[in-house]
């Protein structure tokens, strides 16, 4: 006959390791909601009107040289932009944000190549590790670049080949 203490103290540690697997995938669950909040937020910033008219000045302006591009678009628009650049490098180089990610929603490689004259330009004046973490981002970004675009052409490719078995 099975003593009743012995089965009681099978049933607990049962219990004890199934509680602890349910907190770990909820944990993990956690992690994955505050990521996707992150991301979210991160685009929602993107597209807030001060970041869009400062995007704009820049991406739309003739510039001579560095000097020329922050007497255009102010010294305020142009660190908007590389401020909020610069803190989603941090978030990608903490691995709080996937860099795939983070190109799925921002132009990186293209602000990247218009304000790196204006960057080089700034670090000369302030800092020479000013906007290191914006710059981390372009290159990472840049590694993935051709390998993701090609993904992105092959899954377009791919919905459009569906669309076009169902229309017919």
């Amino acid at each position: 006959m099975v003593d009743v203490s012995l089965l009681l103290d099978a049933i607990m540690a049962v219990s004890i390791a199934a509680g602890a697997a349910f907190a770990v995938l909820e944990l993990r669950a956690m992690g994955k909601d505050r990521r996707a909040h992150i991301v979210v937020d991160m685009y929602t910033s993107f597209v807030s009107s001060d970041m869009t008219e400062a995007y704009s000045k820049i991406m739309t302006g003739e510039f001579q040289s560095a000097a020329d591009m922050e007497q255009k678009c102010s010294h305020s628009s142009l660190a908007r932009i590389a401020g909020f650049y610069e803190g989603i490098g941090y978030l990608v180089r903490k691995k709080f944000v996937d860099p795939k990610v983070a190109m799925d929603f921002l132009p990186i490689m293209v602000v990247w190549r218009r304000m790196q004259p204006w960057i080089v330009f700034d670090r000369e004046r302030i800092d020479p590790n000013q906007w290191a973490e914006f710059e981390y981002l372009a290159n990472v970004t840049e590694d993935y670049d051709a390998d993701y675009l090609a993904n992105i052409k092959a899954d377009l490719d791919s919905v459009k080949k569906r669309r076009n078995r169902n229309a017919a």
